[in-house]
């Protein structure tokens, strides 16, 4: 019997397994290929670099040597606060106190207020021609206008203007008010009201050069002289050394807040101003510190804070000196001004104490500041 022959094997399946191969990397191999889409941006887009403010830290001390600056500082600053007494004599204005040693010498001019006119001012045959005086008067400038040019003029609606009504008589308010009344005509012609406050230095012998009305009145403040005065001569004590510490104001109409606002105001003015000693802590050379306004307040319990205890010291011990008589008194309820000086006695101690009091509490801001 024949044996059948064996069939050959068939090419199909390995062809559509190539096939298959081919298509399955054509595909791998288009998903590893980037996809990028061009656009063309007209015109092109400028990327601008951001700027960046460099910010400088001043290095942060360490707690001994900081702490070692601010007695540094206060002693230089206590140590410069008033000159030797080998230089000029300290003028008191009035505009600001100063400290003094006790073998000092202290000016103060002598100054009359009235209330006046150019012509009496003029007929006042006391006066010289070489007197220094203050004038200060207000000047009224009127000018015609109208509501609806002043809306154009003035951005600020709510500014205050002033007109004079056809009776003489003025008023004052905003504008929106003036052109937000009933019936109002903004076109209508009105007389506008400015008035301005002036101060000028002059002498008697310049009055005829002053553009102003003989009969405009005005308050002048004339100069009579100085007095000079030993700080010793006027405390008449033996117990201050001669480099003792004193600070003296003249006292003025401003000083509406007695010895306490006094000495508050002389204490923080003058830390504040500080002085100029080179050498002294990192990238500084004013060496300054600030006292809060509010620094004599009671604190949150009730006591009295850090400087409130100073103040209430000072003001029993205070010396009120009345040089037009050459009396002292030590009532702080009875100031007069353009009368007296106050003089308040600071031991270098103290003041050196108020110094690192406030320059620790800048320093400790500051470096919760810099951790937070």
């Amino acid at each position: 019997m024949a044996k059948s022959a064996r069939p050959a094997p068939s090419l199909i399946p390995a062809v559509l397994a190539l096939i298959v191969l081919i298509v399955l990397g054509y595909v791998l191999f288009a998903d590893l290929q980037p996809s990028r889409t061009e656009h063309t941006v007209s015109p092109p887009i400028e990327i601008e670099e951001p700027d960046f403010e460099i910010e400088t830290v001043e290095p942060v001390e360490p707690a001994e040597d900081r702490q070692a600056v601010i007695e540094q500082e206060a002693d230089e600053f206590v140590n410069t606060l008033a000159p030797e007494s080998n230089t000029n004599s300290i003028t008191l204005s009035g505009e600001q106190g100063e400290f003094v040693r006790h073998d000092g010498t202290i000016i103060i001019p002598k100054t009359e207020t009235r209330q006046t006119s150019i012509d009496e001012l003029k007929a006042d045959k006391t006066l010289k021609a070489d007197t220094h005086i203050d004038l200060s008067y207000t000047e009224t400038n009127r000018q015609e206008s109208s509501l609806a040019k002043l809306n154009d003029e003035i951005d600020d609606k709510n500014q205050l203007i002033t007109i004079e009504n056809a009776d003489g008589t003025e008023r004052k308010a905003p504008l929106i008010e003036f052109l937000n009344d009933e019936n109002v005509d903004a076109e209508k012609a009105i007389t506008l009201i400015e008035r301005k406050d002036i101060i000028l230095s002059t002498t008697i012998g310049e009055l005829d050069t002053l553009k102003l009305s003989p009969e405009q009145s005005l308050t002048a403040v004339i100069d009579k002289g100085s007095i000079e005065l030993s700080v010793k001569d006027i405390t008449q004590a033996d117990d201050f050394a001669d480099n003792a510490l004193f600070y003296m104001h003249k006292v003025t109409e401003r000083d509406t807040q007695g010895l306490w606002g006094i000495i508050q105001t002389g204490l923080i003015k003058r830390f504040r101003q500080g002085l100029q000693l080179e050498g002294i802590g990192i990238n500084k050379n004013m060496v300054q510190v600030t006292i809060p306004a509010d620094a004599d307040e009671p604190l949150p319990t009730g006591l009295s804070s850090f400087l409130g205890k100073i103040l209430n010291n000072k003001v029993k011990s205070s010396y009120v000196y009345n040089y037009t008589t050459s009396t002292m008194g030590h009532d702080p309820n009875l100031i007069h001004p353009g009368q007296q000086v106050i003089l308040i006695h600071f031991t270098a101690e103290e003041l050196k104490r108020i110094y690192q009091f406030f320059a620790d509490q800048r320093s400790e801001q500051a470096q919760s500041f810099s951790i937070n």
